[in-house]
């Protein structure tokens, strides 16, 4: 095991305190031909290690530096671990370590302790606020003032528009040039819808919503002395047609049927 130098401590501006970067170095004898190595350390709190140690060869001596932080003030006993020496052929040496003591200062200024202060006289009673609800008041008298026209403007009606007026005269489907182009089911099916309306203009039970036979049924209820048995023959043929079961070339003939028999209704609710 190798002797070792006087150990050094170097700080950044005067004596340390808590706070202040602190140089712990250590300086040793380098036989010749060996090679040193630092030891890693850990230090235990209050003291932290803030990066990694330098090694600095001068000679036939090495400076190993640990760059240190403490954290307490007081005497502060650190032991710094000893380097390694690598010899040739792969020798290892250690140093042994260096048990070093340091007084650090604190930054807070000096005090005295609690004895040594005078007693402070008996605190006076602390006056209450009056509460009062004038300023809510003037707030939500102010709010409602602002708002209150605000809301009647905006809930305010409208100029009245004229009334949408459907027209009632509707023109007549090309029935025949649908007839023509092969449309049987669009022919049928305005010719059941012609006559269903006339139907439920004069029957109120007997609505669009019916199936056929629904409605021949509720015509026969209400409606006895009708031409039911005509008015069924052709709801049951349009129903072919428009549906698609049959392809009726004669829904064009059956649609004239409708026109009939829409007078003869009409002529006997008159």
């Amino acid at each position: 095991m190798t002797g070792w130098l006087p150990l050094v401590f170097l700080l950044q501006g005067g004596a340390p305190t808590v706070g202040d970067t602190v140089w712990l170095s250590r300086t040793i004898a380098l036989p010749p031909g060996h090679v040193v190595r630092a030891a890693d350390w850990e230090p235990a709190d209050p003291v932290e290690l803030l990066g990694r140690p330098k090694v600095v060869i001068s000679g036939d001596s090495a400076q190993i530096s640990y760059s240190v932080v403490f954290w307490r003030p007081g005497l502060q006993v650190i032991e710094l671990p000893g380097p390694l020496l690598l010899g040739p052929g792969g020798t290892v040496d250690s140093v042994a370590g260096q048990v070093v003591r340091l007084t650090v200062r604190s930054v807070l200024p000096a005090v005295p302790p609690d004895s040594v202060l005078p007693p402070q006289p008996r605190a006076s009673l602390v006056p209450r606020r009056a509460v009062t609800l004038l300023p809510l008041a003037i707030l939500l008298t102010l709010a409602l003032a602002l708002l209150l026209p605000l809301h009647l403007w905006w809930r305010r009606r409208g100029p009245s528009m004229p009334p949408v007026r459907m027209p009632t005269d509707l023109p007549d489907p090309p029935l025949n040039r649908w007839a023509d182009a092969g449309e049987y089911r669009a022919v049928a099916n305005v010719a059941a819808v012609r006559l269903r309306s006339t139907v439920a203009r004069q029957v109120t039970g007997a609505h669009a919503g019916l199936d056929t036979e629904r409605l021949l049924a509720e015509l026969a209820a209400v409606r006895p002395h009708w031409p039911l048995a005509e008015l069924a023959n052709v709801l049951r043929k349009l129903d072919d047609a428009r549906f698609g079961i049959t392809g009726s070339p004669d829904a064009l003939e059956l649609s004239r049927s409708t026109l009939e028999l829409r007078e003869r209704l009409l002529r006997d609710a008159a």
